[in-house]
């Protein structure tokens, strides 16, 4: 997996400040400790003897997996605050690596914190810890952005969607059932599906079987809403569920007979430099909107609004 070995190169590297923005907090967990423990024979030496340890605010410091744990107990309430817990780093004499989840709270307006981060990364040398920063959102102050490098999750492959689908439906299919779908459908599905993260796919996929045991062409609606709805966090655009069929807009002749030219364009998976939609310019009132509606009923893209 890319992931796996581009985080690893990053740990091997002796980066001491790495950033991970991502919702999917247990993806990027499982990432750094399969980096760890699949590190190759040449890596070993650097990567596998350092203990991998996660901070939240509720739990504290937590040894993930098994091996030494620096002669300390890691549950105390001592080691639950962030300056505590930075400080315990500094006096940890095995190098390790140290994720801090959802930490970006606390780099805002605390210098003490800040200057920790800083003198532990500068020591990296002698300590040789890492730390990783897994949030859904990361702004580093400037004395520690010069210092840090910023890694992001791949999102999956379709092939990899697929897996995540036949995995769902084995699932189901445990429960007596088989999950009942066809080619063209699924093709769709996993069209819809990209751009998510692994996490995200899982859970439409999982929503959309155990409706009614199907994967269905009226499914596909419904994982576009949640879709965008997932990565519109900000507000920025609007999906719209209902679309509208080319008998309600009037005029527009040209654009008409251009998508009925055009369509297999969009809507053909072999063609490898699809278009990417239709953009309608237009002064206030002239059926922007319902015709854009009407395309996105069409079938060959989505309506932002």
């Amino acid at each position: 997996m890319t992931d796996v070995r581009d985080i690893g190169l990053m740990l091997g590297a002796k980066t001491p400040l790495i950033l991970l923005e991502t919702h999917d907090e247990m993806r990027a967990l499982e990432t750094i400790q399969r980096a760890i423990s699949e590190a190759s024979m040449s890596e070993r030496g650097r990567l596998r003897s350092r203990p991998v340890y996660r901070w939240t605010v509720t739990e504290g410091l937590v040894r993930l997996g098994f091996g030494p744990t620096d002669g300390v107990s890691l549950a105390t309430n001592a080691q639950q605050e962030p300056e505590d817990v930075l400080r315990h780093i500094k006096t940890m004499s095995h190098p390790a690596v140290v994720v801090l989840c959802d930490f970006h709270p606390y780099l805002a307006g605390n210098p003490k914190t800040v200057r920790l981060l800083k003198d532990i990364a500068l020591a990296q040398s002698q300590n040789r810890h890492s730390l990783v920063l897994v949030s859904h959102a990361l702004d580093l102050p400037p004395e520690l952005s010069r210092i840090a490098a910023r890694f992001s999750l791949a999102m999956p492959s379709d092939e990899q969607i697929m897996t995540i689908i036949r995995e769902e439906a084995k699932l189901w299919s445990e429960k007596g059932q088989r999950v009942k779908a066809d080619n063209e459908t699924l093709a769709r599905m996993v069209s819809n599906l990209r751009g998510l993260s692994f996490a995200d796919v899982r859970k439409l996929v999982h929503s959309a079987i155990v409706d009614d045991g199907a994967i269905t062409e009226s499914d596909l609606p419904n994982v576009n809403k949640a879709k965008f709805e997932l990565l519109n966090l900000d507000g920025v655009v609007s999906f719209e569920f209902d679309t509208a069929s080319f008998a309600e807009v009037g005029g527009l002749v040209k654009l008409k007979q251009w998508l009925n030219s055009r369509q297999q364009a969009f809507t053909d998976n072999s063609i490898r430099d699809k278009p990417k939609g239709v953009m309608l310019l237009g002064v206030q009132g002239s059926g922007k909107s319902l015709a854009a509606k009407a395309v996105a009923g069409l079938g060959v893209c989505h309506y932002y609004g």
